[in-house]
């Protein structure tokens, strides 16, 4: 199953850049695109030191976060643009970065839930839309092989219980069939008149 794991970037360039902040954001997308990310992650931080509010900045921070593999750090610059934006469309981006980065950690539902709201607000969302249907499927699939374990392990025990029991059986049978021939052989003791002499 391939995923569309795809982080959203958000771009501001050079030239649209009017103040010190977005500057800083435009050299950080640049070091961004040049997989530069300890780079693109000072300038974004430049950026936050000028607006702290600036969700572009912390958004795009969050990508590069991902992007070196520091998802934990990722995770709550991603958490604090979700409380701070405003534009649905730049929200719903975030929502779907979240739910790309638990779907990378095998965090299903965590993603489920990311990826609805991302399409709550961008209904249009194909690359969400695909992701919650994959990741439905995949969360459907695994409770299937959940179950199907449990059922195994249960007949598994069962199976125990039964080889458990009949080893008792077999073992009851056993000693009774020990004490019929010690009354066989007792009782032809009894008969032949116990002279234990063979003439």
């Amino acid at each position: 199953m391939k995923w569309l794991i795809t982080i959203i970037f958000w771009g501001i360039t050079q030239a649209n850049a009017q103040t010190s902040a977005e500057e800083h954001i435009a050299k950080g997308n640049e070091y961004y695109k040049q997989q530069q990310y300890d780079q693109a992650i000072d300038e974004y931080d430049r950026a936050l030191q000028i607006n702290p509010n600036n969700s572009i900045a912390k958004f795009n921070m969050a990508n590069a976060l991902y992007m070196q593999g520091k998802r934990t750090e990722a995770m709550r610059v991603y958490t604090d643009v979700t409380n701070t934006a405003r534009e649905n469309s730049f929200r719903s981006a975030n929502y779907y970065n979240k739910g790309v980065v638990y779907t990378r950690q095998k965090k299903l539902e965590e993603s489920i839930e990311e990826y609805k709201q991302s399409l709550r607000l961008n209904p249009d969302d194909q690359q969400a839309r695909e992701n919650l249907q994959k990741a439905l499927l995949e969360l459907k699939k695994q409770n299937q092989q959940q179950q199907n374990q449990q059922q195994k392990n249960q007949q598994q025990s069962s199976s125990r219980m039964n080889q458990r029991q009949a080893d008792q059986k077999l073992k009851e049978l056993g000693e009774k069939e020990k004490e019929t021939q010690e009354k066989v052989q007792q009782s032809k003791n009894k008969s032949t008149g116990g002279s234990g002499k063979d003439w």
